[in-house]
């Protein structure tokens, strides 16, 4: 499909119409990217679906089978078997596909999984075309795998040694986690080749005006839209919300709280003994964003680090910010997430600080009733349209310098 534009081929295991947090921002930097560059991707084809996530018909898709059963206990049964040894997604990630013999410019590829970045090193190592490498999380030492098995951490360590020393670029979502691989891999010049770019949110997505259901009409309303799953937890947030509550039990009646995604099993008690009621479900991608705009306080919950000092970026951070209200923000008091939400003007506490996150709660109930708005500025520097423009001209950059050896 020639279009007079370099081709670039996108490699990411999760993609569209599979809702998660990966497939989001593979959607939104895929409808940005095009304007610069004819894309094709190569994904896997799998179950779970949002049908408001589709791609435009100007990208190329490739869809490879992952060899795992369709149903979920099944599924997820041998995922944790292969996950003992490797990657969940090795098999997918050892297919040849078809777009690897058709004529390209650039590769890019994004984790997680790591798999994603394990084809992309077979692609490279046979064509030798330039390589951008996109981490979202930390992949070999994400301090939340530590349970993993060692012959798995041998196989991811391994592994990323290998992608990190061949690809040309890489990019990564804050810069705790640049460090990180400066200091993981001493051999490999990781800072001369990195660049951080955050996650990003698209405008034109949230609707303008919501309306709201007429039992939560009149009432201070506080949302999480996420899952609570391993050590993210809601506890936090409702321990702070019973003293806050306990303070001020005159706004008992006029707080309403919404939890919408899935809440593991093992935190459902905690969540069915909340001080009011929990409103939960869930939603669309899409759907989210409205809900957001709903809301007057948006919740960011993050795991507490054991440094103190949080590496991650939750994707729905930014897209809070893009809702344009009030976030209260439970997460470690240092690290990129805390620096964001205190140069936008909202509030941090540590998830360890249950008195602080009273106060803050507090804060905002004195507010409410004060009758201050909750609208607050959408900061368009992390836009999708600025975020990836960053992304489009380091491509551009690379493969000028491809053009020049």
């Amino acid at each position: 499909m020639p279009t007079g534009k370099p081709t670039v081929a996108v490699i990411s295991y999760h993609a569209p119409p599979v809702l998660n947090a990966e497939s989001i921002l593979v959607w939104k930097t895929l409808k940005v990217l095009r304007t610069w560059f004819h894309l094709r991707l190569v994904t896997a084809s799998v179950p779970s679906a949002d049908t408001t996530l589709t791609l435009p018909d100007d990208i190329e898709v490739e869809r490879l089978p992952t060899w795992m059963p369709s149903a979920y206990k099944p599924r997820r049964a041998v995922e944790k078997i292969i996950g003992r040894f490797a990657d969940e997604a090795w098999l997918w990630a050892r297919q040849t596909p078809a777009s690897m013999d058709a004529p390209v410019d650039l590769l890019y590829s994004r984790s997680q999984p790591g798999a994603s970045h394990l084809l992309a090193l077979r692609w490279k190592l046979r064509t030798g075309k330039p390589w951008i490498a996109q981490f979202s999380d930390p992949w070999a030492h994400n301090p939340y795998h530590a349970g993993r098995t060692p012959r798995r951490k041998a196989f991811d360590e391994a592994n990323e040694r290998a992608v990190v020393a061949k690809a040309d670029a890489l990019i990564f979502p804050t810069k705790e986690i640049l460090e990180q691989y400066v200091h993981s891999y001493p051999q490999v010049p990781v800072a001369d080749k990195s660049m951080v770019l955050p996650h990003h949110f698209m405008p034109e997505l949230y609707p303008e005006r919501v309306e709201r259901p007429a039992e939560i009409a009149d009432k201070l309303v506080f949302a999480y839209l996420g899952d609570f799953y391993g050590q993210r937890s809601p506890e936090p947030f409702l321990a702070g919300l019973e003293k806050a509550l306990t303070a001020r039990p005159d706004m008992r009646q006029r707080v309403a709280v919404e939890f919408y995604g899935n809440v593991e099993s093992k935190f459902e008690p905690l969540v069915a003994r909340a001080p009011i009621p929990i409103r939960k479900g869930r939603v669309s991608y899409l759907d989210s964003l409205a809900r957001m705009r709903q809301a007057d306080v948006l919740v960011l919950i993050d795991a507490p680090s054991a440094t103190g000092r949080n590496p991650f970026l939750a994707s729905k951070l930014i897209d809070y910010l893009g809702a344009g209200r009030k976030i209260l923000g439970i997460t470690d008091v240092e690290g990129t997430a805390a620096d964001i939400l205190r140069a936008e003007g909202h509030p941090v506490v540590s998830p360890r600080d249950v008195d602080g996150i009273a106060s803050a709660m507090v804060a905002m109930m004195d507010a409410y009733q004060r009758g201050e708005s909750f609208s607050v500025p959408v900061p368009m520097a992390y836009s999708s349209q600025e975020v990836v423009g960053k992304l489009a001209a380091h491509m551009e950059r690379l493969l000028g310098e491809t053009h020049m050896k």
